[in-house]
């Protein structure tokens, strides 16, 4: 097909589209699609199940706030029907302690991600070597398998270094799951 003709089937889609879905459906299809996302994760987040964190693996990453608001980040050591067991890093010190969490203080668990540098620099690697193998390509006038060989090195090292910082992203942003919800 040439480019006439794509653009004509193009614009009786188009046609088709705006017949079948006035205006108006589509802004509510928009407005229900919209608040089912904002409602769907507060319904989800009202839990009230202490099990959820009797079932956390031990080394899981949480944070834990309490009624006197404060803020926790630990390692979860176990969790009985009474307690939550974390170990905490001291500050300013290379020594951790465990720190015993009454189930009546807590208010909410939620799990932080735990992200994978190895993976995420493979990855950035992958896609560097890519980018960095087509410019050296585009760019080569002479030896041009040379230029892709070297591009695409060192695209994969440039890739891999920003893939494994993609986690320092993830731990700053720290998208994390509400678990416990009193």
């Amino acid at each position: 097909m040439n480019w006439s003709e794509l653009r004509s089937v193009f614009r009786t889609a188009c046609m088709v589209l705006r017949a079948a879905f006035p205006s108006r459906l589509k802004r509510q299809i928009v407005v229900w699609a919209i608040s089912v996302l904002f409602f769907a994760a507060s319904v989800l987040a009202q839990t009230g199940d202490w099990r959820a964190v009797e079932n956390l693996k031990p080394g899981s990453r949480v944070r834990v706030r309490t009624d006197a608001q404060r803020r926790i980040a630990c390692s979860v050591e176990g969790a009985t029907d009474t307690e939550l067991f974390c170990e905490v890093h001291v500050r300013r010190s290379l020594r951790t302690s465990t720190l015993s969490i009454p189930r009546s203080e807590v208010q909410e668990v939620r799990v932080l991600p735990n992200p994978d540098q190895a993976k995420d620099a493979a990855i950035g690697a992958v896609i560097g070597a890519g980018a960095g193998a087509t410019g050296a390509a585009i760019n080569a006038r002479v030896a041009r398998g040379a230029y892709v060989f070297f591009g695409g090195l060192a695209g994969a090292g440039i890739g891999a270094l920003i893939g494994a910082s993609v986690p320092v992203f993830q731990v700053i942003f720290q998208r994390s799951k509400l678990i416990y919800k009193r």
